[in-house]
Order: structure tokens, then C-alpha cells, then sequence
């Protein structure tokens, strides 16, 4: 009988480690894991991924209403499908995607004295409805200015038309998002067929 396997039992290139048994139909001449096995196991290249930021403070949005947000700059993009004229990322590999947006809303309602007391960060697939993630906060005083949080999902996008886009929603004011890489960014890989 074959003893189970377990990830801990191969280094990060799939080459069996331990000195336990192993069934070695499974192993090529070398001892490795053909790559085919070790797929949907871990490992891979993740790919297609990118990864966006705001460089400048996106400004004049009004408020009660999902507004979208555009990374207008770029750290990775690893098959140019990320488009910083639009903020919308539609790869063209069918599966399933790790999301993540970080955002970072500032009140410019016009007074100093204006602030933030709801603001939601969210994800749209496809710019229509409601967002497939959101992160609420609820701050019930009127003391912030400025309300940084990341909210992400795991999402299927077919490969041809689908997309993912930011979102942020700020109750009342006017608002702007606030540009520097720390603050904003918008991220995707492949996780899954």
C-alpha cells in the first residue's frame, strides 16, 4: 500500500524530499512530480496578474452612489490586460481569480469641517449592479477625513468578456480618492481553472 502524500513531503519544484514511500509511477526519472500532477495543488505561475495603483488623487466624485475608481498606474501587468485609461482588468484566460482592491476615500465636500461617516469600498464584476465584495464601516461621527480598508473575493471571469473594476461609495459629500500606491491599489491573479 502507497503511504499518502502531502505538499510538505516536496520542495517548491515538486522534487520529493522526504524518504518516505511514494508511488513511483508518479515520479519522472529525476524523482520529480510530472508539473500536470502537481496542477490545482499549488505551485504555478498564477498568471495572468496585475498589479495597479492611483497615482494622483481621483477627484470630483459625488457622493450616495457607487462611483468608480481607476489605478491609472501600474507596478505588473503580466498580459496587458489591465487598462489604466479604464480601471477594468478582463483577462483573456477563463478561471477563477484572487481580487483585491485597497482604497482610500477623502472628503472634499467643500468645507473643512465636512468629514466621512460611511464609506464603502467595493468590487464589480462586469460595471453593472451592485458589487460581488463590498467592505462597509459605518463610523457614526463626523470626525474622519480620510478611510483606508481592502475588501476581496474570489471570482470566475470566462476568459473573453468579463471584467473586474473598484468601486467606492461615500454617503453625502463629494468625495476624491486619495492617489499614492499605499493608499489605492487594485490587484488580480489565477488561482483556478
Amino acid at each position: 500500500m502507497t503511504k499518502a502524500r502531502t505538499l510538505a513531503d516536496f520542495n517548491t519544484a515538486g522534487v520529493l524530499t522526504s524518504t518516505s514511500t511514494i508511488n513511483p509511477a508518479n515520479l519522472d526519472s529525476t524523482g520529480t512530480i510530472p508539473s500536470a500532477l502537481l496542477a490545482g495543488v499549488g505551485g504555478g505561475d498564477n498568471t495572468p496578474y496585475f498589479l495597479a495603483y492611483r497615482s494622483g488623487n481621483q477627484t470630483g466624485l459625488s457622493g450616495n452612489g457607487w462611483r468608480e475608481v481607476i489605478c491609472n498606474g501600474q507596478d505588473a501587468d503580466s498580459a496587458g490586460a489591465y487598462d489604466n485609461s479604464t480601471g477594468r482588468f478582463t483577462p483573456q484566460t477563463a478561471g477563477y481569480y484572487q481580487v483585491q482592491f485597497v482604497g482610500s476615500a477623502r472628503d472634499f465636500g467643500g468645507s473643512s469641517t465636512q468629514s466621512l461617516q460611511q464609506v464603502m469600498y467595493g468590487i464589480k464584476k462586469n460595471g453593472t449592479g451592485d458589487p460581488i465584495a463590498v467592505n462597509f464601516v459605518d463610523l457614526s461621527v463626523d470626525n474622519l477625513t480620510r478611510f483606508t480598508s481592502t475588501v476581496s473575493t474570489i471570482v470566475y471571469l470566462n476568459g473573453t468578456t468579463d471584467f473586474v473594476s473598484p468601486y467606492a461609495y461615500v454617503v453625502g459629500n463629494s468625495f476624491s480618492i486619495h492617489g499614492e500606491r499605499q493608499y489605492t491599489n487594485f490587484s488580480a491573479y489565477k488561482i483556478s481553472e
